[in-house]
């Protein structure tokens, strides 16, 4: 497979970040990266920041050949704000947009030294609720259950009967009841680092279309009658 130069970004999370990496036959070269925590304002730091990158890596937007950007689940207007412009961005150069799910892109901050070999890998991100968004996978970070918003009750039971071996993600501080015996816990959060080095799979395992995973309704109120 050809060298490939792909840009990545998300900002569904407490997060924008952009990546630029060029993929190999001899593996994944980050070439600039730039994160800032936020929980609001992605609208105004994204393209900034792609434009950052991008003169870091003193590379041009012709140059690409793809770019990938976190699906969700997350915030509604981080979300759409980065699906928006990497799907403008695709557009105006002709190149691919690749979707990338959260959970896997969370899951992927696990160190080697900390993944099973077996058994499952929990993925709990932050709804902005009391409950979290849900998803299992396997060790290769492939789905075994469906995303899902879960209440608190269902999480308890889930774990019962289906304790898993590494529970991630950065919603793990919604649960407040007891983890199962042996499960390691390792909070982290989905960025474009993570969302970057899952685009390059040279399987493209992980990339799918650039549509938004909503798991539930927006908060929106009615309008007041006047």
């Amino acid at each position: 497979m050809p060298d490939r130069l792909i840009l990545a970004m998300d900002a569904a999370g407490d997060s924008c970040s952009v990546a630029l990496g060029r993929a190999s036959d001899a593996g994944l070269d980050v070439l600039a990266s730039q994160k800032t925590e936020m929980k609001h304002g992605h609208a105004v730091a994204l393209v900034p920041m792609i434009d950052k990158v991008m003169t870091q890596a003193d590379r041009i937007f012709a140059d690409l050949s793809a770019i990938a950007v976190g699906n969700g689940p997350g915030g509604f207007t981080g979300l759409r704000i980065a699906l928006a412009t990497a799907r403008g961005l695709g557009l105006a150069l002709e190149k691919p947009v690749l979707g990338v799910s959260n959970f896997q892109a969370a899951a992927r901050q696990l160190p080697m030294d900390q993944r099973p070999l077996d058994g499952d890998i929990l993925v709990m991100i932050d709804s902005r609720r009391e409950e979290p968004y849900v998803a299992r996978l396997d060790p290769d970070l492939l789905f075994k259950t469906a995303p899902r918003f879960m209440t608190l009750a269902e999480i308890a039971s889930d774990l019962a009967a289906h304790p898993p071996s590494v529970i991630t993600g950065d919603g793990t501080s919604l649960w407040q009841g007891v983890w199962p015996a042996g499960a390691g816990r390792h909070p982290a959060a989905a960025d474009a680092l993570g969302i970057l080095a899952l685009a390059a799979d040279p399987a493209q395992r992980y990339s799918a279309k650039p549509d938004p995973l909503y798991l539930r309704p927006a908060d929106v109120s009615a309008p007041k009658a006047p």
